[in-house]
């Protein structure tokens, strides 16, 4: 018991109510000399409780030791009281019901019990010594009473103080579950404003680096995976990824060998009924989420959280706003990826075509001038073509024309840009090359046309054909690209009249034109 809660207040006020009546009642209804000792026993009384409270006050005993003493004080004051007034017995003993009811309230079980053991000794007692004494069976009738008040009171204090903690408690939840709610939508409207904004990003790389960027900085991640479904819809590439807040754009993409596009298709069917997917890594639990665009499976979202073990239902919802919005950003990318290589790559060949060709030659050209270095550039022809065409049909020369782009590509270097100049006519860039370099990728790219055997419509591999080529080096004089396609066209056209099969460089300002003949 303390001195300074609402329990103590409680009771000493409800003590200093109950008292006055008794005072009251003495000085008006007893004779002199009982007043007179009853007014020395409550000076006592009151000295004693001030007594403590000033010891208490100076921190000579604690205030959770006042209990006991204080108890002992209000029995032994009721006792002596109606020992000393055996004509008031009868009710005086109500101060007992009163104040055990008053402590069963606020007291745990066992401190009620000890007070009403006390209460039913003493009353039993004064009962006993006082003038009138009372028959035992009425004396027990009112201990029994004491026990049912304290009784009483304590399970009216324990129903209340359960019901207030389960209050509290519904309260605690219904604080919790609105703090989440708050939290959670203004988490949706800040991911809805961050999200948005993806839409509007085309480059791919770029957004994947701002995916992973609202993985890290919004949804606090500790991974975050993004696998995308390739082109051909038969394999899952690894195309970007957040790591202990590292960032990593793959270029090129990683293969992942351990699903396939079939997985995620059936998995999408799963996670529209709500059944989430969760899976394990090296004892880490990650969530897995298909990316779906327009009702097409075009991926999967890997995300881990930073605690261990822990996806609230909340992160769940969160999760799936944002890899619904990847979803569409990542395809509208694509498809704007896709458009621009339609613009930019020819049909049949997969080559650039010949706009972009003129955009990259103008592009190199002034890198060449700033940087003062060389730069080369190829034109081919395919010897005989349209001979082939006549004779073989055209479904046979686009075959040809496939093959031998293939070879072509495959005889240069990953930097040079390969394009279809118009018809059977080809052309390299050749950046920081010169052209003894240039003389030597385009003869290895001359000899493996010869030597190869070329594929008809009806399947064979049995067509022969060869190709000749040009060879021009910027700047060597020339001050534009009109210049420079000029003067390899007219190399290559040397190439043709001198007998086809072969590589003509185009004149030098320094040097002859120079033309290798090729040995038949």
């Amino acid at each position: 018991m303390t001195l300074s809660g609402k329990i103590e207040k409680l009771y000493f006020g409800a003590k200093g109510i109950l008292l006055a009546p008794i005072v009251i009642w003495m000085y008006f209804y007893a004779d002199t000399v009982k007043t007179l000792n009853f007014t020395v026993l409550l000076l006592v009384y009151v000295l004693i409780n001030l007594l403590l409270f000033w010891m208490v006050a100076n921190r000579w005993i604690k205030s959770t030791s006042m209990f006991f003493p204080l108890v002992a004080i209000d029995v032994l004051f009721v006792f002596f009281s109606m020992a000393y007034y055996g004509d008031a017995a009868k009710n005086l003993f109500v101060i007992y019901y009163f104040l055990i009811g008053l402590l069963s309230m606020y007291r745990p079980i066992g401190k009620v019990v000890f007070s009403a053991c006390a209460f039913s000794l003493a009353y039993l007692l004064s009962s006993t010594i006082s003038n009138n004494a009372q028959p035992l069976s009425e004396a027990l009738i009112k201990v029994f009473y004491i026990w049912l008040t304290g009784g009483i009171g304590y399970i009216i204090s324990h129903f209340i103080a359960s019901s207030e903690k389960r209050l509290l408690k519904t309260l605690d939840i219904l604080n919790e579950r609105t703090w989440e709610l708050e939290s959670s939508q203004a988490m949706l409207e800040n991911m809805y404003e961050t999200t948005r904004a993806l839409s509007t990003i085309l480059d791919l790389d770029q957004l994947l680096q701002d995916i992973l960027n609202i993985a890290n900085d919004l949804l606090r991640v500790n991974k975050c995976s993004v696998i995308l479904v390739d082109s051909s819809g038969k394999n899952l590439n690894l195309h970007a990824k957040l790591e202990k807040r590292v960032k990593t754009i793959c270029d090129p993409p990683i293969v992942i060998s351990e699903k396939k596009p079939a997985d995620i298709a059936v998995y999408a069917g799963e996670f529209y009924n709500r059944k989430a997917k969760i899976g394990f890594d090296s004892g880490r639990r990650f969530l897995e989420l298909p990316l779906i665009s327009h009702g097409k499976v075009i991926g999967l979202l890997q995300i881990e959280p930073q605690k261990k073990y822990e996806f609230l239902e909340k992160d769940r919802k969160n999760f799936t706003v944002f890899a619904n919005s990847a979803a569409i950003a990542i395809d509208n990318a694509r498809l704007h990826m896709k458009m621009q290589e339609l613009t930019i790559i020819d049909g049949l060949t997969g080559l650039f075509n010949y706009r972009y060709f003129r955009t990259k030659l103008l592009d190199e050209i002034r890198r060449s001038d700033r940087y003062h270095q060389k730069l080369s550039i190829l034109m081919i022809d395919i010897d005989h073509f349209k001979a082939i065409n006549d004779s073989q049909g055209h479904q046979t020369g686009n075959l040809i024309l496939q093959e031998i782009v293939g070879i072509i590509k495959h005889s240069v270097r990953d930097v040079d840009i390969v394009a279809r100049y118009g018809g059977e006519e080809f052309v390299v860039i050749l950046p920081q090359t010169g052209v003894e370099n240039a003389m030597v990728i385009a003869e290895r790219m001359r000899a493996q046309v010869e030597s190869a055997y070329f594929t008809s419509a009806q399947g064979q591999r049995d067509i022969r054909s060869t190709v000749s080529a040009g060879v021009a080096v910027y700047p060597d004089g020339m001050i534009s690209a009109n210049q420079l396609l000029e003067k390899v066209d007219q190399a290559m056209y040397r190439a043709k009249k001198d007998g086809r099969n072969r590589i003509c460089v185009a004149p030098m300002k320094s040097k002859k034109e120079s033309t290798r003949k090729i040995k038949q």
